[in-house]
């Protein structure tokens, strides 16, 4: 639970007469006291060790100069003065108060405040609740108890904590204007106001009901938040106060406090007042909508009017219901504008209208710049964003079968005892070691559970495990010398001896086992380096030594060895960087406890036939889906009965798996290890499952990641959808997909400004405008000699079958095959961690294989992936790039930005200095929206331009620093022509295929293919070309022919200058262009992973 802490507002002693009290406030606080006697009570909040005092006092005098408050009260104050309120009898009394329900105090002392909270308020739609939670100092046998106490009608006082205001800024606020109209300016101690020194609050509930089960009550008139933390309860005292005297400001308000419990308002009937309107003698038209009428018109299609988001050039389109239709064009001509900022954006905005009306009141939503739509339906997105970072995540997880094996697995599984290994009968005690287990439940096979995960890789299934190559890196050195960047330069510390073991405990061995260090260390003794990885077992070595300042000294002691040392530091370290250090040491390794299955032997040893769960996650979907047909053919009659429906249910969702192309992989696979045609298919594989019908389903470039082989099983599952009666939108470029659709519409002609406008809508079988060129590149064929290339040998990753294969330097390399072959696992898993491993980088993860050799002249490796160049929203290609660095100090160096004394700090909107005060520098402001996502409007203060205004005046050829960022790449570029730095970085974006992005456009908002290609960009103009090797991703995702043709020119560049590229790819434009070819297959998964063929295009 979240601790709370109080600072004291003051001090109090006994006054002169009897019953009187003096409060001295703090002096910097006692402007908080303003206005507080216009009230003629108030009420005083202390705090001692068992928790929080509550007094009603009447307020005798005021000396506001001083800041001291004498008051009268019944009862002397005990504990830390902590807070003061006036006394609002609408807060206060209680109206028809029931003295027959009797609350004793003492029995409310374990839900007393002892530096934390006590629980939770959350609002309800008949009331509220107040959600006990256990803690250090609350039991859950106290909370039972005290819920016992508690009864239905009775009145309870809440402190309660406003958490939000629990902030340095609002604690030092003294003067607040309260929002009564009249008011005038008061203290904070003479209202209701949470900013205050301690953000402490009192309400008085009535108790609806009690839930002891669940140990909670529902409550009626809680005045505070949801989720507000729950400090103290306390039964509620009537208190006979006489003469009380509120501000006229507020005289208005009532005066006790009343309860509604929603369910008991009616609404009553006001006779036969409404009956003059049950005959109406004339309809006004202007006042009859005719859309019904004209949206009838068009039932069978989406009409849409008037399009112009982003570079859309005013379009109007229709679209047939329950058909297919593709949307194709060049790349940024303006196809996902019209698919998913327009239309299914709208279909977002008119959804949230009819729910959040008043959850948006003052608020204007982002607009869809459309005149208008008619004949939408229910819209879901199937994006290539991914499904999630987060490794626990499996295809088991997010598709729901993990749940139903779990099930079928708890309900017909053999139980085997992890003592004796023998099989446990039904009654859960072993026959053999008589070892008792409670009942076999779902849970026992789940590893995100920490009763039933690994305990020592906690479910993921891997470890960190220290890697001897790493720590030697250049075996053919001396020890001496630098073999090992941990130890480095030894010969340097035994000319230069210290008290530092961690490289005197190598020597000391040395000395003491006669060792010659000055021999390349692949030659030294195989138990010498044995000792000085792991230790020398408890045999103590000695290391003297005497410096040539004077100092010396002599330590005798084991030697713990490199390996056990690390895993030390890594264990007792806790700054970023000295773990990042160390990390450069480790590598991910299978867990040695759970061989990678990640769960506890109570799980991995229950047995369906000779099937553990782990072998069955770890199946392939069409494997898996062979199995369960087989034992349910091998099962009894009983067995049958109890599984047949949790067999159905896994069968479905893994035929719809394998009806997307997915067959091959496993339900174990991480997500974040999908490639985001994967990630997509398997978004479409729920969709197919969940049956639904009158839903429009708008897909980006599902073909992405995919083998032409593979079409026909994605075509055949989005034709499955229009067979429910769904209606289809398709962005895409593949021929194929086009062949498909029943409509076609086509947006270009270019990109950016030269795009936007509607080239074709029609039947899907018209030739399209825009028909890219074909053309082919003619390469020389040769022998490659050994010296120029690159030999990985033994590459056993995932499905590799222990394959060799060559890498040709300095040539364009395409590794092809279908989808799930292993060209992943050879390329990103094996290839790239290997050249990393041999430069000296940190690597965390690298594939098996037996060696690699041929990397002499390689001087860097860049992989170019899809995953997104930023994780929030003001990453943008500009920030990725680093020209918006360039620009922002280019800015800062005008004239006018140095009269104004406006530093380079002052043009970024990440900075105070610089950004809106009202949105920061985002542009936009976020709305949360409770169960759904949070809506984004712009900011009514900049307008969207992230910047304050004296930033916004500083221009450039008439451009303020946030006109930039709304202009295309192409655009920014032209203006900076003559500033070559910036300009030849910009460029280089263009010359990828980047020209239309806009310049500050959100990183979160770019497609797979976008976000590849900027990195590609950044590595052009960053890196040096000889010597290195790119290694691409599946580079033309997103891309049109016509840009694809780019993109080969920018490959060829790269090859000419010495470069050596290696290409993920599936598209045979881009194939055709290719040097080398690397070909695995024949199919996905275990049928995969064979070298099919490799050689020369």
């Amino acid at each position: 639970m979240k601790k709370v802490e109080f600072q004291p507002i003051g001090d109090y002693i006994p006054d002169s007469e009897g019953s009187r009290i003096r409060i001295i406030i703090k002096r910097d606080l006692k402007d908080a006291l303003i206005k507080l006697d216009h009230f003629s009570h108030c009420v005083i909040f202390t705090k001692e060790k068992q928790g929080f005092n509550c007094y009603t006092a009447k307020i005798v005098n005021l000396i506001q100069k001083t800041g001291e408050l004498l008051i009268e009260s019944d009862n002397q104050l005990k504990g830390e003065l902590v807070d003061i309120k006036p006394y609002f009898p609408c807060e206060e009394k209680v109206d028809h108060y029931n003295k027959e329900i009797v609350l004793r105090e003492e029995d409310f002392e374990s839900l007393s405040f002892k530096g934390e909270s006590i629980g939770k308020y959350f609002n309800a739609h008949d009331g509220g609740i107040i959600q006990f939670q256990k803690s250090e100092n609350l039991s859950a046998e106290a909370i039972e108890r005290v819920v016992k106490y508690i009864k239905e009608g009775a009145f309870l006082r809440i402190i309660w904590w406003f958490d939000r205001f629990d902030d340095k800024r609002y604690r030092s606020c003294l003067l607040c204007n309260p929002p009564y109209d009249n008011a005038p300016k008061c203290g904070v101690f003479a209202t209701r106001s949470p900013v205050r020194p301690n953000p402490l609050a009192s309400t008085v509930v009535k108790v609806k009901s009690i839930d002891p089960y669940n140990k909670s009550i529902k409550v009626l008139g809680f005045d505070g938040f949801d989720h507000s933390m729950i400090l103290q309860v306390i039964p509620y005292k009537e208190t006979d106060i006489c003469d009380i005297k509120v501000p006229e400001w507020v005289e208005h308000w009532t005066d006790c406090k009343v309860f509604y419990d929603i369910n008991e308002i009616e609404l009553c009937a006001n006779g036969n007042s409404n009956a003059v309107y049950d005959r109406v003698t004339e309809y006004f038209e202007e006042l009859e909508s005719s859309e019904i009428g004209e949206e009838t018109e068009n039932l069978n299609e989406i009409v849409v009017e008037g399009a112009s988001i982003h570079n859309l050039q005013n379009i109007n389109v229709r679209i047939p219901k329950e058909k297919i239709t593709v949307i194709t064009g060049v790349s940024g001509s303006g196809k996902s504008s019209l698919a998913f900022d327009t239309i299914y954006h709208e279909s977002q905005k008119q959804f949230l209208d009819l729910i959040a009306s008043n959850t948006l009141t003052g608020t204007e939503l982002k607009d869809s710049r459309v005149k208008k739509i008619t004949g939408l339906q229910p819209s879901i997105a199937i994006e290539q964003k991914s499904l999630g970072a987060n490794s626990r995540s499996t295809v088991a997880t997010v598709t729901g079968i993990g749940e139903y094996l779990r099930l079928l697995f708890a309900t017909i599984g053999e139980r085997i005892c992890p003592h004796c290994l023998k099989a446990v009968p039904e009654n859960n005690v072993c026959n053999s070691c008589g070892t008792i287990y409670f009942k076999l439940t779902p849970a026992v096979f789940n590893y995100n559970n920490p009763d039933y995960m690994c305990p020592v890789c906690k479910g993921l299934g891997e470890e960190l495990q220290v890697d001897v190559d790493l720590i030697v890196t250049n075996p053919e050195l001396s020890i001496l010398d630098g073999a090992s960047p941990w130890w480095g330069n030894l010969r340097k510390h035994r000319q230069k001896p210290n008290a530092n073991w961690m490289k005197g405990e190598v020597l000391a061995l040395a000395e003491d086992m006669k060792e010659n260090l000055e021999v390349p260390f692949k030659d030294l003794s195989e138990e010498f380096k044995k000792q000085i990885f792991y230790g020398s077992n408890g045999r103590l070595v000695t290391w003297n030594y005497v410096n040539p300042n004077g100092r010396s000294g002599t330590i005798t002691r084991p030697v713990e060895g490199a390996v056990n040392i690390l895993k030390r530091l890594l264990a007792e370290n806790r700054t970023t960087g000295s773990i990042e250090h160390i990390k450069r040491y480790f590598i991910n390794k299978k867990c040695s406890r759970c061989k990678g299955e990640r769960l506890l032997e109570e799980g991995r040893l229950v047995k369906i036939g000779d099937i553990r769960y782990p072998e069955a996650v770890n199946m392939s979907i069409t494997t898996l889906r062979n199995w369960c047909h087989f034992i349910y053919g091998n099962l009894n009659a009983i067995d049958r009965e109890k599984c047949r429906d949790i067999l159905r249910k896994i069968v479905t969702k893994l035929k719809k798996l394998e009806e997307v192309g997915l067959g091959y992989i496993t339900l174990d696979r991480s997500i974040p290890s999908l490639s985001g045609g994967e990630a997509q298919r398997v978004k479409l594989a729920n969709q197919l499952g969940s049956g639904l019908s009158n839903i429009l389903y708008i897909m980006d470039e599902p073909s992405k990641g995919l083998h032409p082989k593979d079409f026909q099983f994605l075509i055949r599952a989005i034709c499955d959808l229009k067979r429910l009666k769904n209606t289809v939108i398709v962005v895409e470029h593949r021929k194929e997909f086009i062949q498909m659709a029943d409509h076609l519409i086509e947006i270009g002609p270019g990109a950016g400004n030269y795009g936007g406008q509607l080239l074709y809508s029609g039947k899907g079988e018209q030739q399209m405008f825009c028909d890219a060129k074909d053309y082919e590149y003619s390469v020389k064929r040769a022998v490659i000699e050994e010296n120029e290339k690159i030999v990985l040998k033994g590459a056993r990753t995932n499905n590799l079958k222990n394959i060799d294969v060559s890498i040709p330097l300095k040539k364009m390399v395409c590794v092809v095959g279908v989808s799930g072959s292993g060209k992943s696992s050879l390329v990103s898993k094996t290839l790239y961690p290997a050249i990393e491993k041999a430069l000296g980088r940190s690597v965390e993860d690298v594939g098996e294989y037996d060696s690699i050799s041929g990397l002499d002249g390689i001087s860097n490796v860049y992989y170019v992936s899809q995953k997104p160049i930023g994780k929030n929203s003001r990453s943008t290609p500009g920030t990725y790039t680093g020209v918006f660095d360039l620009i922002r100090d280019y800015y800062a160096n005008l004239s006018d930005a140095k009269k104004a004394k406006l530093t380079k700090e002052c043009f970024s909107f990440n900075s105070q200095k610089g950004q809106c005060e009202v949105c920061k520098g985002a542009g936009e402001i976020a709305i949360p929206m409770h169960f759904m996502q949070d809506i984004y409007v712009p900011c009514q203060k900049c307008k969207g331009q992230r910047y304050q205004e004296s930033v916004l005046k500083i221009k450039y050829k008439g451009y303020s620093i946030g006109d930039l960022l709304d202009l295309e790449i192409r655009e920014v570029r032209d203006i900076f022509k003559n500033q070559s730095s910036i300009h030849r970085v910009l460029d280089m974006l263009c010359k990828v295929g980047l020209s239309y992005i806009k310049f500050g456009q959100s990183a979160t908002t770019l497609s797979g293919g976008e976000a590849q290609r900027i990195k590609l960009a950044k590595a052009l103009y960053d890196g040096k070309t000889e010597g290195a090797i790119y290694i691409l991703d599946e580079p033309t995702t997103g891309l049109h022919d016509n840009d694809t043709d780019k993109l080969c020119y920018i490959i060829r560049e790269l090859t000419s200058r010495g470069a050596t590229v290696v290409v993920i790819e599936h598209n045979p434009r881009i194939i055709r262009q290719a040097d080398y070819i690397i070909e695995l297959g024949p199919e996905g998964g275990e049928n995969g992973g064979f070298l099919l063929r490799e050689g020369w295009l």
